[in-house]
């Protein structure tokens, strides 16, 4: 899935419609920003909106992952391609957010422990330890948030 490409799709299909940038977001709700946006392939509609995006460019949702037109082959082949990538990025954003979790609550187990320990040197690694892993958990989650962003 090329962003850049979908959003020249969008750009295209607009002005085949004689739509301005405004007019199609007056359809959808959004601004005429966020068209820019879009079309110049900064960001991607949200997913809510690409099945009315796409009723009013008159197109497939997957024509619009594609960034492109599609004969029947070509059709069936790029449906293929964007079943993979979604699983793909589904696959990716679980892993992501299993490591956030497993740092996080580790973290916050360990710290809580050091509640208990005696032993002041045992006491100073665990929180160290703890802490690291906390700092480690909120690193997955800000760059799974990230990924997120980009790709949505």
């Amino acid at each position: 899935m090329n962003q850049q490409k979908i959003g020249e799709f969008i750009a295209k299909l607009r002005k085949e419609k004689e739509m301005t940038q405004a007019e199609l977001g007056e359809k959808l709700g959004v601004t005429n920003k966020t068209i820019s946006r879009w079309e110049n392939g900064n960001y991607m509609p949200d997913i809510s909106l690409m099945q009315f995006l796409c009723e009013e460019l008159g197109i497939s949702i997957n024509e619009f992952l594609s960034g492109e037109r599609l004969s029947d082959e070509e059709f069936r082949k790029k449906a293929d391609n964007n079943i993979i990538s979604s699983l793909n990025r589904e696959k990716l954003v679980r892993r992501e957010k299993r490591a956030s979790d497993f740092f996080g609550g580790a973290g916050t187990g360990i710290l809580l422990s050091t509640l208990y320990s005696p032993d002041s040197v045992r006491r100073t690694a665990a929180i160290i330890i703890g802490i690291t892993m906390i700092f480690i958990g909120w690193y997955f989650r800000a760059k799974l948030d990230r990924y997120i962003i980009d790709k949505s």
